[in-house]
């Protein structure tokens, strides 16, 4: 009987020993899984903070856009006005434009007019007339000696006659075309400045001792002989005999001027050598403007 209970008390105690060793290793299970879980927790949590974070982020990226939305929205509706108001914008620039565009005509016309009386007053203050033609043509001197006519003969300014370089035989006539070409030289630099056009050939009235530049010999002077000094400014009077070339390019010079402002006008042929016609043709032109306005 002893050896059965104790028997059973072994095997009673077998079996408590077995379930406790099964409970053990049931908390022992239950520890880990507990454990684990923990770190999934963890990693959830880890994993919704940035869920969260990156929720958040887009939120404000969300207002951030809807902000700008609502400035380009305003933007657009404030370029929709400002699109509306333009037609009477453009209305009302239509009508400034017509009323300046008149005030313009009216302007050019009177600066028209005014070059018009200038014109006409030149005219009065410096007569050109048509003078002793007889100086065109080819005939004898005093001594009897035949004399070549003067391509620039027959007209006169102020009563002075411009004889050709090559005609000039005496010095009351070197003078007298002198004095004829320095007022031909004052009339040209007030239609300069009426015009408002610079001359091609400046010209630098003096009387009797006026001259005329040629601006692309002085350009030329650094480059090549000092002797072009001589060359810059061309005297429009002749001192002595060897002074007719220069002479002669003087006046074509300022032919080339009168040219100029003829051309300005509409005048494409134009003879050279008729220096005072072609001076009072552009006075001529100048005062038909005013009419053509």
């Amino acid at each position: 009987t002893a050896l059965v209970e104790s028997r059973e008390s072994t095997r009673q105690a077998r079996i408590s020993t077995e379930e406790s060793l099964r409970r053990a290793r049931r908390v022992q299970r239950l520890r880990q899984q507990v454990s684990m879980t923990a770190g999934r927790v963890a990693e959830l949590r880890q994993r919704l903070g940035q869920h969260t974070r990156r929720v958040e982020a887009a939120s404000e990226a969300v207002e951030t856009l809807t902000e700008r939305r609502a400035a380009v929205q305003e933007r657009v509706r404030e370029a929709e006005r400002a699109l509306q108001r333009i037609p009477d914008q453009i209305s009302s620039a239509v009508v400034k434009l017509r009323q300046d565009r008149i005030i313009l005509e009216d302007l050019r016309a009177m600066l028209a007019r005014q070059r018009a009386l200038v014109a006409q007053q030149l005219l009065f203050i410096y007569p050109i007339d048509i003078g002793d033609i007889s100086k065109t043509e080819e005939g004898y001197d005093e001594q009897g000696a035949i004399v070549q006519g003067d391509a620039y003969g027959g007209w006169s300014i102020c009563g002075l006659s411009v004889i050709g370089p090559d005609s000039v035989r005496r010095w009351q006539d070197s003078e007298e075309t002198a004095a004829a070409l320095g007022l031909v030289t004052r009339v040209v630099d007030a239609v300069s400045r009426l015009m408002y056009i610079p001359l091609r050939f400046p010209v630098v009235p003096r009387g009797s001792r006026s001259t005329i530049c040629n601006p692309m010999a002085k350009a030329t002077l650094t480059t090549q002989s000092t002797a072009l000094i001589a060359v810059a400014e061309w005297p429009l009077y002749m001192l002595r005999a060897n002074d007719r070339p220069r002479l002669h390019m003087a006046i074509r010079l300022l032919s080339v001027c009168i040219e100029q402002f003829l051309c300005q006008h509409g005048v494409v042929d134009v003879d050279r050598h008729q220096l005072l016609p072609n001076l009072v043709q552009l006075l001529l032109a100048i005062e038909g403007c005013s009419f053509a306005l």
